[in-house]
């Protein structure tokens, strides 16, 4: 220990170790200087005055500040008085008389009227100084990035009331305005007023300093809070629109948010007046138009790649109503943002079951929806990506909500009818997950499917030839009462029957409409016997 002691006593050490100090301490004190703005404090403390003592000298007679319109009386000039040097260098005019030409008498002179009205002289107009840096009240140091022009050159008298000396008039803790109204002082320099259909009700009320700081600011715009966003939510989150009885709420603190939600407001909103409802920047229906100004390409995960949603929305084939009525995209998104994917107003899955829980009629061709919502109640296994919503995305997992060409609004192609000839697994939608070939492929195996007799796949004998069943001829794409997900009826033209499945330790059996009752069994093959005139 001594040793080490020592060794870093040595000069060289202790200069070595200063120096690697330097090198750590200085950036990080940088840094935090940067951050206070301490250099640009420093440089606008030193500008200031550099401006003050060499650049900015005024001339006397000068004046800074506002000359009250009121304080004018209008001046009549009488006669315009020439300079003395000049009325003596003015020779007398002197009449010529013409000969034979009478002299003409001249008029006696007409006797003054009193003057009834003197005009008044006008009021000399106060002067006032800018207010130097070091004068600045406490509460405004240090100063901030954002300045209000005229705070910014000290000419505090633009918009405040100034004594006979030019100086700020303070009563108690305030300085009076020159204007009555807080808005009237905001139009005198900024002109455009705010006389739209709609207007914002800070606005229509007058209160221009319910978002602007008259001073200064950190924000663009002079704004009153770090970003857009944050000002909106000092009124518009559901706790302070709660107490201050605004209707239009918006929950900024969400897990997936509208990029302009989290950037700019003002994206789609004028914060001031808008001819437009919502105070939105367009007049395109904001309900499905101004959405695809957009948003006409959105990601598809299947491509990874952003695709074009306009085509599916007004010309496919197969069309989702929760587009078209009412509220539009309004009726499965909510426009600012959600803690659900998509911005949904919930869940993938109870989002759809909003409308799926009852039976629907499709509009192309008349066909009845089931009651989704009670299909899944009376039914413990669900597909997985129903299950699973989250991970595999819900009813979208299968379905386009926007829109599709194949039915059901499917992504891809499955087949209407209760035969699929010369079956391909990698043309139907079921396949873009399941890919166990093998199971469609291999008339015997022991290890592909657990739906075998013996060895016999009896996947394979299903699909095969002319008569290969589609997927759902067996098995419902929504909910079952077992884990494999038979279903509980197979529709064939239109007509459901029941598959009276029974399952086994090592098998089972079905007694479908097709057949008679056969049974399978995976350890024990089983030799099924068709009934005579079955």
């Amino acid at each position: 220990m001594k040793r080490l002691i020592k060794a870093l006593l040595r000069p060289k050490v202790l200069v070595l170790l200063t120096l690697l100090g330097l090198l750590v301490a200085l950036p990080l004190v940088g840094y935090w200087a940067w951050q206070k703005r301490i250099p640009q404090k420093i440089a606008l403390v030193m500008r200031n005055i550099v401006y003050n003592l060499f650049i900015e000298k005024h001339p006397k007679g000068d004046i800074y500040g506002v000359v009250k319109i009121g304080e004018m009386k209008e001046v009549y000039i009488s006669e315009l008085e020439l300079p003395e040097e000049e009325e003596e260098k003015k020779p007398e005019e002197k009449k010529e008389e013409k000969p034979g030409e009478k002299p003409v008498e001249e008029l006696p002179a007409l006797e003054e009227e009193p003057e009834t009205e003197v005009a008044l002289a006008p009021k000399e107009p106060v002067k006032v100084k800018r207010l130097p840096l070091h004068k600045f009240p406490k509460e405004f140091l240090p100063l901030k990035r954002v300045l209000h022009p005229p705070f910014k050159m000290g000419a505090c008298a633009v918009c405040h009331q100034v004594n006979e000396h030019g100086e700020v008039i303070k009563v108690g803790n305030r300085y009076p305005l020159t204007k009555p109204r807080i808005d009237e002082l905001c139009y005198t320099c900024h002109k455009e007023r705010y006389l739209k259909k709609y207007d914002h009700k800070p606005v229509k009320e007058g209160k221009c300093l319910k978002c602007h700081d008259p001073h200064q600011s950190d924000t663009k715009k002079l704004l009153k809070a770090p970003s857009v966003p944050l000002l909106c939510a000092s009124c518009h989150a559901p706790d302070k629109a709660r107490k201050l009885r605004i209707k239009k709420v918006v929950d900024i603190n969400v897990r997936y948010k509208h990029k302009p939600v989290d950037k700019d407001c003002t994206k789609c909103h004028d914060p001031h007046t808008s001819d437009h409802p919502k105070l939105l920047i367009t007049s395109l229906d904001w309900r499905m138009e101004f959405c695809l100004d957009c948003h006409a390409k959105v990601k598809d995960p299947e491509v990874r790649k952003k695709i074009d949603i306009r085509p599916l929305i007004t010309k496919a084939k197969v069309k989702h109503d929760a587009v078209y009525k009412k509220n539009k995209c309004m009726n499965c998104h909510n426009v600012h943002g959600s803690n659900n994917r998509g911005m949904l107003w919930k869940n993938p899955v109870q989002q759809c079951l909003e409308c799926h829980n009852k039976p629907l009629k499709k509009r192309e061709n008349g066909y009845v929806l089931m009651n989704m919502e009670k299909h899944l109640k009376e039914n413990k296994y669900w597909h997985k990506p129903i299950e699973e919503y989250e991970k595999r995305g819900g009813c979208a997992a299968c379905h386009n909500p926007h829109g599709s060409d194949n039915i059901f609004i499917l992504k891809g192609f499955f087949p209407e009818g209760f035969y699929v000839r010369g079956l391909a697994f990698k043309d139907l939608i079921c396949f873009n997950c399941h890919k166990e070939r093998e199971r469609f492929t291999q008339k015997y195996t022991t290890t592909a499917t657990k739906f075998r007799n013996g060895n016999l796949n009896l996947h394979w004998v299903h699909v095969q030839g002319r008569k290969g069943r589609s997927c759902v001829a067996c098995h419902d794409p929504h909910a079952s009462q077992w884990p494999t997900l038979i279903g509980k009826y197979t529709n064939f033209n239109g007509i459901l029957f029941p598959i009276n499945y029974k399952k086994t330790p090592t098998g089972g059996s079905c007694a479908p409409a097709c057949h008679d009752e056969y049974r399978y069994d995976r350890l024990r093959p089983v030799e099924n016997v068709p009934k005579k005139g079955g």
